[in-house]
């Protein structure tokens, strides 16, 4: 997986609410596990939902990914321009995984359904050995029969991240993904998807505040700085 960034913009809302977001230049490969880190309100996760392909930059805007070895490189910017939503749901559907804050489990399915939701769409098998050593690594084996209401904050998160790892995504996007966990399940949880992604020649991009996590996995560090003003935010590599 590699994803490839120049002089993107993205601006969110308008007039004096208007906020915008840039990133001069940003080059991840495969095998990469990125932390996105700075202060609230800073852009994090508009960076995270550009990549994932929810969220359209500006016209001008520099973004390529080439998801999997030997497959040509794709210029999102000319698909979004082109208004091609059938190939980007594709590409989705079949390329990423994204762990939202919230958690953004379907509440009308159960946990093992919501998991295996991902594996469906992107036309994977059912469950597997794969599948049961992932629950069983984020400790979630005893709740699959329950539904989201029934879970507590932390146990949603863990949840939502073996969602995001069934279909063995190339792009993990991961949003504040152990801030509901304690310190030992934190470490658990991003050394798996770390792992995982490291293992698979995928790409992590991790919005997290958990510096001791970033620096005990050894992850480049990406910075997000809200300029003077408090209207833009530039996104940097701290290395």
């Amino acid at each position: 997986m590699q994803v490839y960034l120049e002089n993107l913009y993205c601006t969110r809302g308008s007039g004096e609410q208007a906020f915008t977001l840039q990133v001069p230049r940003l080059r991840a490969v495969a095998g990469e596990a990125l932390a996105i880190t700075g202060p609230s309100g800073s852009g994090k996760s508009t960076l995270l939902e550009i990549l994932g392909l929810v969220l359209r930059p500006e016209q001008n805007s520099l973004f390529l990914w080439k998801a999997v070895h030997g497959e040509e490189t794709i210029d999102i910017g000319a698909l979004w321009r082109a208004r091609a939503e059938r190939t980007l749901c594709h590409l989705r559907a079949r390329h990423l995984g994204f762990v939202l804050q919230t958690g953004g489990l379907l509440p009308f399915l159960s946990v093992r359904e919501n998991i295996m939701l991902p594996r469906q769409l992107a036309g994977k098998p059912g469950w597997g050995v794969s599948i049961e050593k992932l629950v069983e690594t984020l400790g979630i084996t005893h709740l699959l029969v329950r539904k989201p209401h029934q879970l507590s904050i932390g146990e949603r998160q863990r949840a939502s991240i073996a969602r995001s790892l069934a279909h063995d995504p190339v792009l993990l996007l991961a949003d504040e993904p152990t801030a509901a966990l304690d310190p030992e399940r934190a470490e658990t949880v991003m050394r798996l998807m770390v792992e995982l992604v490291r293992r698979r020649q995928g790409l992590a991009v991790i919005v997290t505040h958990d510096y001791e996590q970033i620096r005990k996995l050894g992850l480049r560090e990406i910075k997000a700085m809200v300029q003077p003003g408090g209207k833009v935010s530039c996104i940097v590599d701290a290395n």
